[in-house]
């Protein structure tokens, strides 16, 4: 953890943010007292959702057909 005051890290941010975004703590301080942290952004994780409860719009029987020559302008 490195503390820095804040009319230091105004001069200093873009050392400063590469050091957060390499995974050191940094807090910057306002008159002798901690103020805020610099720390790396954090990236979320796709949400990924179940299809328990979701009905198909069409039937197996439709979903595997083979395609006719009607189905196809519409694709082309």
């Amino acid at each position: 953890m490195m503390q820095v005051a804040v009319r230091d890290a105004k001069n200093r941010l873009s050392k400063l943010g590469n050091k957060a975004h390499a995974g050191e703590r940094i807090v910057v301080t306002r008159n002798g007292q901690p103020w805020f942290d610099l720390v790396p952004h954090e990236r979320k994780g796709r949400r990924i959702t179940t299809l328990e409860n979701v009905r198909p719009t069409i039937s197996l029987k439709q979903a595997i057909a083979p395609v006719t020559e009607e189905d196809v302008p519409g694709w082309l």
